[in-house]
């Protein structure tokens, strides 16, 4: 995601109102008088960008891992992601603030890696096309009946299912992100064990020196 600065119209309409101001007073016959008013003019426009900077706006960036299907599930999925964080919005609870925090912070780590290795797409098919459409499913339901303002049996049944499932969906959450790097976990500890095995044979460890001291006493 990257950040978008979208301009305020404010400073374009002060300069305007000085071009307005300025022939109501003093009409621009001549030539002092029309750099004078442009001057103004100008001064209005860039001290309103002083005071009106604008606003920033989050935009998503597309995906680019190679795999056209890919991109596509991640975009989708990203979809997915942005009606969580409006529910996250909406809702004020701070038990459900905290857990669709985890949730969305491990689904945007998802896509990332997922963007990087478009092979690991089969490992996280359920996820993108069952278990995060299900969970915005559940938040706009239970916005829905959180919005009607009524507490009755079946309402705060369901409304109490849904919370109840939040944290046992935010595990899984980041249990799907930790199961994507088990592979990188494996080859990280092979590399280490590889190193290790190599840097004794050279006697380059403490380990190759206990060793070695060891063999010289026997």
């Amino acid at each position: 995601m990257k950040t978008r600065k979208i301009p305020s119209a404010l400073p374009i309409y002060m300069a305007a109102a000085v071009w307005l101001i300025f022939n109501l007073i003093h009409p621009v016959y001549t030539l002092p008088a029309l750099i004078l008013c442009a001057l103004l003019s100008a001064g209005a426009f860039f001290g309103g960008r002083i005071i009106f900077p604008g606003r920033e706006e989050q935009v998503e960036e597309e995906p680019n891992s190679g795999d056209p299907e890919v991109d596509r599930q991640i975009k989708e999925g990203r979809a997915d992601m942005k009606k969580l964080r409006e529910a996250n919005v909406a809702l004020t609870d701070p038990e459900i603030t905290r857990q669709l925090d985890r949730m969305e912070h491990a689904s945007s780590k998802i896509f990332e890696a997922l963007e990087k290795n478009p092979r690991q797409a089969l490992n996280v098919r359920k996820f993108m096309n069952y278990y995060l459409p299900t969970t915005v499913k559940l938040l706009e339901q239970y916005r829905t009946l959180a919005g009607t303002g009524i507490d009755s049996e079946n309402i705060a049944k369901s409304k109490t299912a849904v919370e109840n499932s939040l944290q046992m969906i935010s595990d899984a959450y980041e249990k799907q992100l930790d199961n994507l790097y088990r592979d990188t976990s494996l080859d990280i500890t092979t590399d280490i064990q590889v190193l290790e095995t190599m840097m004794a044979s050279e006697g380059l460890t403490d380990t190759a020196a206990t060793m070695s001291s060891l063999s010289g006493r026997g």
